[in-house]
């Protein structure tokens, strides 16, 4: 593998039709925790979490077999730690020696989702807060209107 790749900031993995993972990037072992020959020989699908497994098994082949690549998917791993790690997986379809092969670039999500969280987290914030405001303008219409009606009272006195 050309050292470019092998350190690209981007995991690669090349796997074959049956979908063993035939080449790795060091990359994509540092990001997974496992040395080459650990994930080299094994399953891709073996790496995902169980929920990735299926959806990977329902659309991945279907997709790149159909238009020969796969764009944005969204899978996790599972590293040799047990930890979830989402990435964002792109792959081709390439015909290798009269075999097909599928190179995926997978980029890690870590901060996406910590952003997004933090997102999620200020609009929560955001409609709180807009819903306390709300509540405070209807207290002081009401708080408007019995002093309009105090004041009414008394100079009718």
């Amino acid at each position: 593998m050309d050292e470019r790749l092998d350190r690209a900031p981007c995991g690669y993995a090349s796997m074959a039709d049956n979908r063993v993972v035939r080449e790795v990037n060091a990359t994509l072992c540092r990001m997974l925790g496992y040395e080459k020959r650990g994930i080299c020989g094994s399953s891709f699908e073996s790496l995902l979490t169980r929920s990735s497994r299926i959806f990977f098994q329902i659309y991945f082949l279907p997709l790149i077999k159909l238009n020969g690549s796969v764009e944005e998917m969204y899978l996790t791993f599972k590293t040799s730690s047990g930890e979830a790690l989402p990435v964002l997986l792109n792959a081709s379809a390439v015909e290798r020696d009269g075999e097909w092969a599928y190179d995926c670039i997978l980029m890690p999500m870590r901060r996406r989702m910590e952003y997004e969280q933090q997102i999620q987290q200020a609009e929560s914030a955001s409609s709180q807060a807009k819903e306390e405001l709300e509540r405070i303008e209807k207290l002081l219409r009401q708080k408007r209107y019995e002093l309009d009606h105090v004041e009414g009272s008394s100079s009718m006195e």
